[in-house]
């Protein structure tokens, strides 16, 4: 029996606005998949890979499109699966905004791939996509990246990261003082805070201890109690922040990645070197 995925999200803007972020093989590029051959027409066939390492081929042919209101297309997995599933896109006007459905069907067609086309894993992956990478990139929201070579393996690196000690250190960068409390784990919660309990708070969807780390910023904390979403934070909640260690001949690659307000981008530019070099100091002591 058919089990779809379905995701939905208010967004304050325009179905136009929408549409165009979902059709604009320019604009996907910077918040979906980068797919040079894709064409808004019923009939045409495109391609795209999750990275920049060619892996896990996409191929798609479009079946509808209603401007401004729907498109669909086939999901397939040519080189993992026989199986075909399809995915729609629909817009629709509400009051001020619109409402994004996203509906994934025929996942159990995937069988035959293997534990990595579970159907687990492209709800988490459609979650993410629908409720943070396009919500964020239409209210603003740009990706930010850093990126330092440490002489440390993998280990000490992760250990300066995220021992609490070590924390306090390097996070000194963004403000004196700040620390963080709760469940640094897969699946926990944390508070990054500042000494007067300001801060923000985070989910832990991924922990992977050397490898990498993903927290998903909800809201703001106040007087060490977490607020609700509203205003400008209710646009901005669902953003990640991600470090990806990658050691080779004793050596660590740390990639840094922020999603952030237009707002906060001279802040971040200033504060993440000063911090990725305190941080490196500590790893190679």
């Amino acid at each position: 029996m058919s089990n779809p995925i379905v995701v939905e999200q208010f967004i304050q803007a325009s179905p136009e606005k929408v549409w165009q972020a979902l059709t604009d093989k320019q604009l996907m590029k910077e918040w979906y998949f980068d797919i040079a051959d894709f064409e808004l027409k019923e009939g045409a066939v495109f391609n795209f890979y999750e990275s920049e390492k060619k892996e896990y081929h996409h191929r798609g042919t479009v079946l509808e499109v209603i401007p401004n209101r729907k498109l669909k297309h086939t999901w397939t997995h040519p080189a993992h699966s026989k199986g075909s599933s399809d995915l729609t896109w629909e817009l629709i006007p509400e009051g001020e905004g619109t409402k994004v459905r996203l509906t994934h069907e025929g996942l159990e067609n995937f069988a035959d791939a293997g534990p990595a086309f579970a159907r687990e894993n492209f709800a988490m992956g459609w979650d993410a996509i629908v409720h943070s990478n396009l919500k964020n990139y239409l209210y603003g929201v740009r990706k930010k990246t850093y990126h330092i070579t440490i002489h440390a393996p993998a280990d000490k690196v992760w250990n300066a990261l995220f021992d609490p000690e070590n924390y306090k250190k390097w996070t000194g960068a963004f403000g004196e003082g700040s620390y963080y409390s709760g469940e640094m784990k897969q699946g926990g919660r944390v508070h990054f805070l500042m000494p007067d309990g300001s801060g923000m708070y985070a989910d832990v969807p991924f922990f992977q201890p050397h490898s990498l780390a993903v927290f998903k910023l909800i809201g703001e904390v106040k007087n060490f109690e977490e607020q609700p979403l509203e205003g400008r934070t209710a646009q901005l909640t669902g953003g990640f922040e991600q470090y990806h260690l990658s050691e080779e001949n004793g050596k660590t690659h740390l990639k840094a990645e922020v999603d952030t307000a237009p707002e906060f981008v001279s802040f971040f530019d200033e504060a993440f070197p000063k911090a990725l070099e305190k941080l490196k100091e500590i790893a190679e002591s």
